[in-house]
């Protein structure tokens, strides 16, 4: 039986489920090339056509082959609204395929996508997040289910905002806030954008920025100023007022608007304090949420979902500190996610057999559901045509050899693998890698690779029958990077640039499987010593993690990435000093750019090179290399004679105005 799970909601995405199991899943912002997969409206429905045709192509299916197709969001209440959702996608669905109402709530799907994927026979689910779904007038906070194969889940406990508002809606360039605040997510989100932490213009908060800047300060207060739990209920009575003290709310025209850092502003050690009392007052939300969870339902095993459980150092005081037999979090566990809980609720609840166990015993071993991207591609034609020289190695050890003496010389390496991950953790299919202990590396990174924040830390990922020996280990194995290790003092050193400012790491341990990547890790620790490496997504600032050949190409036109490893293909970085920037912007006075940039951009003729320019300034060919990489990100140049980004085509509906 094949099954096609939507979410038609932000983050919008798609899945295929075959006889139980996922074949293929995909975030449309993967091909939309933007963050959040967000389109004009008129676009949507061609756009997510187009998703829907690669995932199922991927499986070696097409439409006619899909025997039911569902959807999950957090706007239908109604099977009218569910069954336009569906329509408007502009697929030939045939009426009696389409699974509309009862169909999965936001945080019903948010659960399946957790239980159904866990291994687990039984076990609790809590789904915590910023948004939530419509449900009534209200809308979903906090959720407890109750789980166990060939039954209908059962709600324990459900916690609602009165109203169906969502705190942080932007309305004339300013975040609106309501009277009164609610729910562990929605006062993570109102902080995070406080602290000026959002995706440029719109709405969405950016919350892992808080969980790192956390770690560089201290609590305001002990006693909570935003988040209590008393007599078994989250309460939230202070933080409004909080807030407005703190100078981070204000009424205008009898509104609620939030006041954030402006994004020119530096952080302040108030920001970093802010940040730590947030978190700190997350954690033990969470954390007595999930012990009324086990104690309403006296079941030891728990699933997560919901985007508030990709806070790793939630998760870890949650394996460690609450008396748990087992925990497992579904690794997309934002709304993208939900694609998989609706197409599960389908096959478990909605088409269920009795007796149907979960297919994913012993739970999940990886979630490489991207299209395959590496079929029947020509790596060198392709560089070519990017004008890249290239090397194809005979296997994937050879590959990986050379690729872990690059690390270990104090390459920054592009790793691109078939499939890709889904979710937002990079595991070893779409990751920018380099060695974890060269001093410098994580500033290199942040400043001339991701152009992002140097605050951020970053991941590692280690071979797991050796993440012991380096650091301690609240879970046996973190192979979703969901989770935050303290490294061992006698390791930390060695280690220095994935070690966050606490302490502490995010890991992703991988298993003994014939993968390039753990081939990497390998061929890495035998030259080295050190099972480890740093991995973080291959993406920039702004940018969603590469998903096609191209997507890397246009990655290391614009960033200090040394070289591409793409299947067992090497490709070594352009030649910087002969290439020929082209402005693509009107040189203007920019907060956003420094006085040495705005002049570089004044010489962006498509006549000079990059040396030239240099020689005109005055400027290092690496000064003026960085130059023109942070004009590129900032979309002010581009590349003489090298492919321009490629958006989606889409088509415009007839008279519709432009609305990008």
């Amino acid at each position: 039986m094949n099954i096609v799970g939507f979410n038609l909601s932000h983050d919008s995405s798609v899945c295929v489920l075959v006889d139980g199991v996922v074949t293929g899943a995909l975030a449309l912002e993967r091909i939309t090339r933007v963050k959040r997969g967000t389109v004009p409206a008129h676009s949507y429905a061609a756009a997510m056509a187009e998703l829907t045709a690669q995932v199922l192509a991927s499986a070696d299916l097409d439409i006619s082959d899909v025997d039911h197709w569902i959807a999950s969001s957090t706007e239908t209440l109604y099977p009218h609204e569910e069954d336009t959702l569906l329509r408007s996608l502009g697929l030939l669905v045939p009426p009696g395929r389409r699974l509309v109402l009862p169909h999965p709530g936001h945080h019903l799907a948010h659960a399946c996508a957790a239980f159904y994927t866990s291994g687990f026979d039984e076990a609790v689910a809590v789904v915590v997040d910023a948004y939530g779904g419509r449900y009534g007038g209200r809308r979903e906070r906090e959720t407890i289910f109750q789980f166990r194969t060939g039954i209908e889940p059962k709600v324990i406990l459900q916690n609602f905002r009165e109203d169906a508002r969502i705190a942080g809606e932007l309305s004339d360039g300013k975040f609106v806030l309501p009277e009164t605040l609610s729910g562990l997510g929605e006062l993570y989100r109102v902080v995070t954008l406080a602290l000026g932490f959002s995706e440029k213009g719109t709405k969405y908060d950016d919350a892992g920025k808080t969980m790192g800047l956390a770690s560089y300060g201290k609590r305001f207060s002990a006693t909570p100023m935003f988040i209590e739990f008393a007599d078994g209920e989250l309460r939230f009575e202070k933080a409004m007022r909080s807030l407005i003290e703190m100078g981070l709310v204000a009424r205008d025209d009898g509104r609620l608007i939030l006041q954030p850092r402006a994004r020119s502003k530096e952080l302040q050690s108030w920001h970093q304090d802010l940040a730590a009392q947030i978190q700190s007052e997350f954690e033990d939300g969470c954390l007595s949420f999930v012990h009324d969870a086990v104690s309403k339902t006296g079941c030891k095993s728990i699933v997560l979902s919901g985007g508030c459980f990709l806070n790793s150092v939630t998760n870890s005081r949650i394996a460690t500190e609450l008396d748990l037999e087992r925990v497992f979090i579904f690794p997309a566990a934002t709304d993208d996610g939900n694609a998989v809980g609706a197409a599960m609720y389908a096959h478990h609840i909605l088409l269920r057999k009795d007796g149907r166990s979960s297919p994913y015993t012993g739970g999940l071993s990886n979630i490489y559901w991207g299209p395959s991207r590496l079929k029947n591609a020509s790596l060198p034609e392709i560089g070519d045509k990017w004008k890249c020289k290239s090397f194809v190695h005979p296997s994937e050890r050879s590959m990986a050899k050379e690729a872990a003496k690059a690390l270990r010389d104090g390459a920054i390496v592009g790793w691109f693998m078939d499939r890709s991950e889904f979710g937002p953790r990079a595991l070893g299919a779409r990751s920018i890698l380099c060695h974890p202990g060269l001093p410098g590396m994580k500033d290199k990174l942040n400043a001339r690779v991701k152009f992002r924040e140097g605050f951020r830390p970053f991941a590692a990922a280690v071979l797991l029958e050796h993440a012991p020996e380096w650091f301690e280990m609240p879970v046996p194995g973190s192979p979703f990077m969901l989770n935050v290790c303290r490294a061992l003092p006698a390791s930390a050193a060695k280690i220095s640039e994935v070690v966050h400012v606490d302490g502490s790491c995010r890991l992703q341990t991988v298993a003994d499987d014939a993968t390039a990547f753990r081939y990497l890790l390998e061929e890495f620790r035998e030259i080295t010593g050190i099972p480890l490496i740093l991995n973080t997504s291959f993406n920039l600032r702004g940018m969603p993690i590469v998903e096609t050949i191209d997507d890397a190409f246009n990655c290391l036109y614009g960033s200090r990435l040394d070289e591409l490893f793409i299947g067992t293909t090497q490709i070594a970085s352009p030649d910087w000093e002969r290439l020929v920037p082209v402005r693509t912007a009107p040189v203007v006075a920019s907060a956003s750019i420094s006085g040495t940039e705005r002049q570089f951009l004044e010489l962006a003729d498509g006549l000079r090179s990059v040396s030239d320019i240099a020689g005109l300034l005055d400027l290092s060919s690496s000064q003026a290399i960085d130059a023109a990489l942070v004009l590129r990100w900032q979309r002010m140049l581009e590349w003489r004679g090298i492919p321009l980004p490629q958006a989606l085509l889409l088509p415009r509906a007839q008279y519709a105005p432009t609305d990008e």
